[in-house]
This record gives C-alpha cells, structure tokens and sequence, in this order.
C-alpha cells in the first residue's frame, strides 16, 4: 500500500481511499472465507463414516476450521469498525485519547483502533487482570481444600 500523507496528523482523501479499498477486499475475502468454512463443515459431515480414525481425523478438521472460521469472523468484525471509522472520518484516531495513531502503523494493521502506546497500555491492563483472575482462583482453590 503506497500513501502519501499531506500532514503526519491525519489521513489525506487519496490515502483514505486506498485504505477504505484494501479494507472493502479484506470485508469481501473474510466473508467469503467465513461461508466456504461454514459449508464446507456441513458438507463433509453428511458422509458418514464409522471408522474411528476417519471420525478423529474429521473432528480434528472442524476443530481447525471452527478456529478458522472464528479467527475470520473476529477480524471481518474489526474491519467493519474500521470501514465504519472511515466512513465517519474518524479512521485513524485513537479510540482512547483521539490522537492520530499513525500512518506506519495504519498500513500495518489498517484496522487499528488504537496508537501503539495506547494500545501497550490496554494490553498490560489486560495481562494484569489476567493474572489477578488467575490468582483469585488458585486462592479459592485452596481456600476449598
């Protein structure tokens, strides 16, 4: 993706252009990879087969395609909000403290709703709470015993 960017603070109309394009073929191909996984899941299960290795090795594959097919959805779903945000003219602004998340990372990750500070920001809260959760559970285990 070649931009140009009139100001190093926001998106310029022919950047924005070539975005919302890239973003428009991503929505096209993750939807039409989320139907393929959905059908093709449907359409081998319709050939029974009672020999274990052969159920095992098909459990396997939907287990992979069920991840697939979810990994799919949860980025089609990012790009939807960042297709929403430029439609808005709003694409490009951090979600926390609204400054311009940058055009390096924006070709990056068009999809980005945050500024990398921001988004190490959240990202440790997370882990943290993570880990709070993680102990609470330990602490009432033993607590139970």
């Amino acid at each position: 993706m070649s931009t140009t960017v009139k100001r190093r603070d926001a998106l310029d109309r022919r950047t924005a252009q070539e975005i919302g394009r890239f973003l428009r073929s991503r929505q096209t191909d993750l939807a039409g990879l989320i139907r393929r996984g959905l059908g093709e899941r449907h359409e081998q299960h319709a050939a029974d087969d009672s020999d274990q290795v052969a159920s095992a090795s098909r459990t396997l594959d939907d287990e992979l395609r069920a991840a697939l097919v979810d990994r799919a959805s949860r980025e089609l779903v990012q790009v939807n909000a960042a297709l929403d945000l430029l439609r808005d003219r709003r694409y490009g602004l951090c979600r926390d403290c609204g400054a311009f998340i940058g055009l390096a990372r924006l070709r990056s990750l068009p999809s980005a709703q945050r500024g990398r500070p921001c988004q190490e920001r959240m990202e440790r809260a997370q882990s943290f709470e993570a880990r709070r959760s993680v102990a609470a559970v330990a602490a009432a285990a033993v607590e139970s015993e």
